[in-house]
């Protein structure tokens, strides 16, 4: 059972170190308050619904620990409804009230107003159990996409190997066969020899009238190469 000693409310982040209440957790706090409790282990009851007039009273009765901190939850924070800090300082703020309160056993100067066990027990399992079944999901998954995957077979890729050969032998062979047939094909014109479309060259005589000789005489020269099909 606690019992309100005294209370104080500051401003300024230095006379701030720590609050009592405070909405939201992430907030830097500018004011504050102090609440101080005296509590001990009441099994028969005797402190139920009783509250102090005399504050001077307090220091004179028996107490397990004095002066210990009040918050509305480990964190001493939280965000309205849950937590709303005003009402928390209107009600226990008032030096003599007494109400039921939990205290810790690590740290005896830690004082709660309230303490849910299934919510504290379902914000553990969820702590636990969505980090944990994530990281076995990714391990599942991974593990089946590393057995899905295997090692090319040396049967697989031979047929490949060899179909790549043959066809740059085949290239190969191409380009000697083209570069065969232009030096044949040059060799043929060279000689006067037909080529493969029926078409070469041939020498010819043409008979030239010379004007200032008899017409008896002809003389003949030989004239250039003349492409004309052959027979």
């Amino acid at each position: 059972m606690c019992v309100t000693k005294e209370s104080e409310f500051l401003c300024g982040m230095s006379n701030c170190s720590w609050s009592s209440c405070r909405e939201g957790c992430t907030k830097d706090v500018f004011q504050c308050s102090h609440i101080f409790v005296n509590y001990r282990k009441d099994t028969e009851g005797l402190l139920a619904n009783v509250n102090h007039t005399d504050v001077d009273q307090i220091d004179h009765m028996t107490w397990d620990v004095v002066d210990a901190r009040l918050y509305p939850n480990v964190k001493g924070c939280g965000y309205p409804p849950t937590v709303n800090c005003t009402t928390f300082n209107n009600d226990y703020s008032t030096p003599g009230r007494t109400f039921p309160c939990y205290y810790s056993k690590e740290q005896p100067l830690l004082v709660i107003t309230s303490l849910d066990i299934k919510g504290v027990k379902e914000d553990l399992a969820y702590a636990i159990v969505i980090p944990w079944g994530s990281f076995l999901v990714s391990i599942l998954y991974l593990l089946n996409t590393y057995v899905g995957m295997r090692k090319p077979d040396a049967e697989d890729d031979q047929p490949q190997e060899v179909s790549s050969a043959k066809a740059s032998k085949e290239a190969s062979n191409y380009s000697l066969r083209s570069i065969s047939k232009t030096i044949n094909q040059g060799m043929n014109k060279l000689r006067g020899e037909p080529d493969d479309k029926g078409y070469g060259t041939s020498l010819y005589r043409v008979a030239i009238t010379s004007s200032h000789r008899e017409p008896t005489e002809t003389s003949f020269q030989e004239a250039e190469f003349v492409e004309r099909p052959s027979t």
